[in-house]
């Protein structure tokens, strides 16, 4: 009923997603997450994550609490999060909360946003220290 008008092949769904961007994966609200999470792709947490993250794009829901340390290239931060952000791109909504330090290569914050840490501006270098980190980050990173 749903998918009456798809391909039957599904092969078919997943090559006509590689045109633009991959769906992202979504934590839901009613989700709590304990453990690290590492995808190649996006992500989108509306609920609960008690671990590291280590994505191409992250986006906190309003609603959400994250508590660990954030690897990505793109981050937007709408809800709450308790740990550090390493990323090309932060932009921190105006319902935002972070407690911890922001290393970026471009920010922005918006009026009414909650930063209780240091933001460290890096120059395009950042770029190739973050392709260069394993998916996998562990401990004594530089």
């Amino acid at each position: 009923m749903f998918f009456s008008g798809r391909d039957k092949n599904p092969n078919a769904v997943t090559s006509g997603r590689r045109k633009g961007r991959e769906m992202p994966s979504l934590i839901g609200p009613d989700l709590i997450v304990s453990g690290n999470l590492t995808t190649q792709g996006d992500l989108h947490v509306d609920g609960v994550v008690e671990g590291d993250i280590n994505c191409q794009s992250l986006i906190i829901g309003p609603a959400a609490t994250v508590t660990g340390h954030i690897a990505a290239v793109e981050v937007l931060v709408r809800g709450n999060l308790t740990g550090n952000i390493e990323a090309r791109t932060v932009t921190l909504s105006k319902t935002a909360r972070v407690d911890g330090d922001i290393l970026h290569e471009t920010i922005a914050i918006e009026a009414g946003a909650l930063l209780e840490g240091r933001l460290t501006g890096r120059n395009r270098s950042l770029g190739a220290i973050m392709e260069a980190l394993p998916m996998n980050q562990g401990e004594g990173s530089e």
